[in-house]
Order: structure tokens, then C-alpha cells, then sequence
């Protein structure tokens, strides 16, 4: 998808997009925090973080006068510049309303919470399920490092290959401090191996 800069040591392993989400609260946040994600929202999302002890700020996607649904960046940013609000959950492209971010709402996106001290954990596991005319812009990967450094980008092989059997989500982390925290969390669950499917 275009993202240089990308190295060896940079890729992690969770098992699952939910379960690489709790992990990165439990290592960018404390229970309580505010976290931001907007609504519709897919119902995994709300039960985890409400699971796990972590309060919920919606931001409503709204849709245009030619039905487009569209980021509410005021509404973000007033979310954001009350200084509660230490995540944001990124779908890109989003679930439940297959928007396919372009790159201007991802960069003023990405301009808010780094103005605002917000990290990001982007949920980018419907990637390949782009069509033709579209393109699928990874939020860590544009303006050099500008972005990088705030976001855990997740996907999934078991998305992309229908294989949920698999269990399985890929995490880019380039921010060494955030990965190294990210890694000692997700030792503690005792998922430290894929789940191999048997050959036929």
C-alpha cells in the first residue's frame, strides 16, 4: 500500500484486531480513559472497550446532501481539545459504512490528535476489500514519520483470506517504546503462537 520505512522488527502478532485494541488501551491508556471512535461503530468495539473498563466517546459520522457519510472534525476536535480523550480507534475503511477514507480526511484526522496528544489504533483489516476507483490510504504511512509515531496499525490475514479460523491479526508498531510496551502486554495473555490449520 505504498508505506515505506517499514522494517522487520516493526511487525507484531495479536490474536485478533479486539484483542490487539485492549491490548494497546491497556498499554496508551488507564481504565477509565476516554477513548474515540465514531458511530455507527461495530458492535466488537463496544463490547471490548466496555468490557475492559474503558469509557466510550462517540463522534457520528454524518452523511452529506449526496448521501456520503463524512467525519464531524468539529465535533472530533471538541472531543479531543477537552483534554479527556487519550485514543482514537480508526476503521479505515470503516465498519459498518464501508466509507474508503481519502487522504485529506486521514491527514486532518491525523493533524487533531497529533494537536492534541491522541494516539491512534487503526483498524485497517478490510483493506483488501477495496474496489476499483478506490483507494486505501494507511493512516501510519503517509508524511514521513509524522504519523507513524502516534498509530498501531492492525490487519488481518483471516480477514482478507475469509480464514477466521486463524485467529490472527498483523500490528505495525515503528514507535520502539509503544512496541516494546505493546509486546510485554500481549506476553502476559499467553497468545504467543499462531493457530495452524491443518493441511488437507
Amino acid at each position: 500500500n505504498g508505506v515505506t520505512g517499514l522494517k522487520p522488527e516493526h511487525i507484531g502478532y495479536e490474536n485478533g484486531v479486539l484483542g490487539g485494541v485492549i491490548s494497546a488501551l491497556n498499554v496508551m491508556c488507564s481504565k477509565g480513559d476516554n477513548v474515540l471512535l465514531h458511530s455507527p461503530t461495530y458492535i466488537g468495539f463496544t463490547m471490548s472497550l466496555e468490557n475492559n473498563g474503558y469509557h466510550i466517546v462517540h463522534s457520528p459520522l454524518v452523511k452529506d446532501e449526496n448521501g456520503v457519510w463524512r467525519m464531524d472534525f468539529e465535533d472530533m476536535e471538541q472531543k479531543m481539545a477537552s483534554g479527556k480523550v487519550k485514543l482514537f480507534i480508526l476503521v479505515n475503511p470503516h465498519n459498518p459504512v464501508g466509507r474508503v477514507w481519502k487522504k485529506e480526511e486521514l491527514e486532518r484526522l491525523g493533524e487533531l490528535c497529533v494537536k492534541y496528544g491522541v494516539l491512534i489504533f487503526s483498524d485497517e483489516i478490510h483493506e483488501d476489500f477495496v474496489y476499483p476507483g478506490y483507494e486505501h490510504i494507511v493512516m501510519a504511512g503517509m508524511d514521513g514519520e509524522k504519523y507513524r509515531d502516534i498509530t498501531i496499525t492492525a490487519t488481518a490475514p483471516s480477514k482478507t483470506f475469509n480464514i477466521a479460523g486463524l485467529q490472527v491479526s498483523n500490528i505495525f508498531i515503528a514507535n520502539e517504546k509503544l512496541r516494546k510496551a505493546f509486546v510485554r502486554e500481549i506476553d502476559k495473555t499467553g497468545y504467543s503462537q499462531l493457530n495452524q490449520l491443518e493441511p488437507d
